[in-house]
């Protein structure tokens, strides 16, 4: 199957959460590589790669609670612009 690429930037209060972390373990069990980090802006950026069925699990587990309620925003993008490099998905500080 083809990989794809999905970038999502995610703004709102989830320091605390532990948010990168559960990112970190659920990218890993859909066998996702990229990063999750902290923008300076305070937004939470996650840049993955893997098969599309993946990562739109990614994208919705973000969307559920109970983290989503500190969500205000969530800004996303699919493209086919891929990275190569990584073989793991990583927090990124």
């Amino acid at each position: 199957m083809a990989t794809s690429h999905l970038r999502i930037l995610l703004e709102g209060q989830l320091q605390g959460l532990n948010f990168r972390l559960n990112t970190q373990e659920l990218a890993r069990q859909l066998n996702l590589v990229g990063f999750v980090r902290h923008l300076a802006d305070g937004r939470i950026e996650i840049d993955a790669q893997g098969e599309k069925k993946s990562l739109e699990k990614l994208l919705t587990w973000c969307q559920d609670k109970p983290h989503a309620a500190k969500i205000t925003s969530i800004f996303y993008l699919y493209d086919n612009e891929l990275t190569n490099g990584s073989n793991d998905f990583t927090v990124r500080k």
